[in-house]
């Protein structure tokens, strides 16, 4: 019961505070958002309950981290263009 009540709790809150900032912030830093909430509960479920992290894991943290950077910085992918048929 507890433990169902603070996840609800937690999710919850975390959902809310997060939709509630969406109109206001642009779609990469949306797509940073989203992703880093797993990323954390990995490095909670790491450092608090022991469980080991497995290469998959690691890879898929590496990568959001690389994603969270190139945001940050500004990184942009050149755009290609679409042909009219």
């Amino acid at each position: 019961g507890w433990l169902l009540g603070i996840g609800v709790l937690h999710t919850g809150i975390a959902y809310v505070l997060m939709n509630s900032a969406f109109p206001r912030l642009t779609t990469p830093v949306i797509g940073v958002i989203t992703f880093i909430y797993p990323v954390v509960a990995i490095i909670v479920d790491w450092a608090i309950y022991g469980h080991p992290l497995g290469p998959a894991q690691a890879a898929g943290m590496a990568l959001i981290a690389l994603a969270t950077l190139g945001v940050r910085l500004g990184w942009r992918f050149p755009r290609r263009r679409v042909s009219t048929v």
